[in-house]
């Protein structure tokens, strides 16, 4: 037994209107077509579907069962044609967004949920690397987007700036309970620092913030491993300057962040992406959700 959905649909519209002539008009159809649809269906069922009456026609025992998958199946067609139309329309396929070091733990987690929340057809590979790699990444096509440091008169890229972040002194929340609010850099500079290696934008910012007060950077560890420092501040085995974006004192995953002040350092943060890349749909949805996501942590 095939089922006809044009029948079906007659079928439907002809119980929501109580009569088969209505239904006619409704569906722009002659009467008698109308009517030849429901004998079809009536045969291909087995069963009669409508009791016929003065005033119209009423269903059938068959005919209320019937109407309730009707109604399901119509339901289903409507919920399919929307997902395709969907497919067309909404972001989709590859994404690579470069991230800074320094926020991938502020930021991450909450790109990723955001992105595979709102754009579930959008597959995403995030990279995690220092303001030169970022760089890189963005001018050669590799990522489509991404965040970067400064970057505002770099004639390679579109920046968008979405915020602005602060030097921190940074180590284990419990290391760091009895500290102020804020702390000089001079103080933060004799500690045991852990700090990312030269050249790059954030060792820079720090040596010469430290040569403005007449003072040296002398870290305990040099490195390009994020991952290395993070564990060593979870172990209480040292500390780290790091910019934050947002109100400090604050703390991310164990890690408490106080703002550096005498001085209080800062740099932009901007979204960026390629000059010399077409911007797609997809990326369009990410810039939008940068900005939206950025001005939250701000």
């Amino acid at each position: 037994m095939a089922l006809n959905l044009d029948h079906l649909h007659a079928f439907l519209v002809v119980t929501e209107e109580g009569s088969i002539n209505r239904a006619a008009i409704r569906l722009l159809r002659a009467q008698t077509a109308v009517g030849r649809q429901i004998k079809l269906l009536e045969e291909a069922m087995g069963v009669a579907l409508f009791e016929r009456t003065a005033g119209g026609v009423i269903l059938t025992e068959a005919g209320t069962e019937l109407i309730e998958f009707a109604r399901r199946i119509f339901q289903n067609v409507a919920e399919a044609e929307a997902a395709m139309a969907r497919v067309g329309a909404d972001p989709s396929g590859e994404l690579v967004i470069a991230v800074p070091n320094a926020l991938v733990e502020q930021l991450g987690p909450v790109l990723f949920t955001a992105i595979t929340d709102q754009y579930p057809l959008i597959r995403l590979t995030m990279l995690e690397g220092d303001s030169h790699a970022i760089h890189q990444w963005i001018t050669n096509g590799m990522a489509q987007i991404g965040l970067l440091p400064e970057g505002q008169n770099d004639t390679s890229l579109h920046t968008i700036e979405c915020g602005r972040q602060v030097l921190c002194l940074c180590g284990a929340t419990e290391a760091m309970s009895n500290f102020p609010k804020k702390i000089e850099l001079k103080r933060a500079l004799s500690m045991p620092l852990a700090l990312t290696m030269r050249p790059n934008r954030m060792r820079q910012m720090i040596d010469h913030a430290a040569t403005s007060i007449g003072s040296e950077v002398s870290p305990v560890l040099s490195t390009n491993s994020t991952h290395l420092i993070n564990m060593l501040m979870r172990q209480n085995k040292v500390y780290s300057i790091r910019p934050y974006l947002g109100g400090a004192p604050a703390v991310v995953n164990g890690i408490t962040y106080i703002r550096l002040c005498s001085p209080e350092v800062s740099r932009s943060i901007n979204i960026v992406w390629s000059t010399a890349y077409p911007v797609t749909r997809t990326t369009e949805a990410a810039r939008t959700l940068l900005c939206e996501l950025m001005a939250g942590l701000s």
